[in-house]
């Protein structure tokens, strides 16, 4: 009986271990991916998490950066529809807790392009485009997103 019972324990110990470590490895090499083109499919472009997925990056376009850029821009928040992919990422003041500057990405896809905004200039050019159709980025890419198992 009590080499049954060293058994069980010895199963359920292995069991859990399994448990433990696929939980942690497929967390830490698991991210989303989401690929959209504009409208003529000259483009694509390529929105991928971090392994954390509080933010994604989106690569830039070759003519947006300087040599010691980084070549992608980290992304919160999203907005997509049939004309546009728009992704922001912001600066916040954490013993306010308030935002302090915002810089937008918009992807035109009807002209294939891509631009980034300050928060004035944003406003101005998409008045129609508010703060309250922004979606979080985990959420935007647990519900459009593709998961890959290899971190970049």
């Amino acid at each position: 009986m009590i080499k049954n019972y060293n058994f069980k324990v010895l199963l359920m110990l292995i069991m859990f271990l399994i448990y433990f470590f696929s939980t942690i490895l497929a967390n830490y090499f698991q991210h989303y991916e989401y690929i959209f083109s504009d409208i003529n499919n000259t483009k694509k472009y390529q929105l991928f998490s971090s392994r954390a997925s509080f933010y994604a990056y989106i690569d830039l376009e070759n003519d947006m950066y300087t040599e010691g850029e980084p070549y992608d821009f980290r992304i919160k928040e999203v907005y997509e529809d049939k004309n546009y992919f728009i992704g922001y990422d912001f600066e916040k003041n954490y013993e306010t807790n308030e935002i302090e500057k915002r810089y937008y990405i918009v992807v035109d896809k009807n002209k294939a392009t891509m631009e980034i905004y300050n928060e004035q200039d944003f406003k101005v050019k998409y008045k129609n485009i508010d703060d309250s159709k922004f979606t979080n980025i985990y959420t935007f890419l647990k519900r459009k997103g593709t998961k890959i198992g290899m971190y970049r």
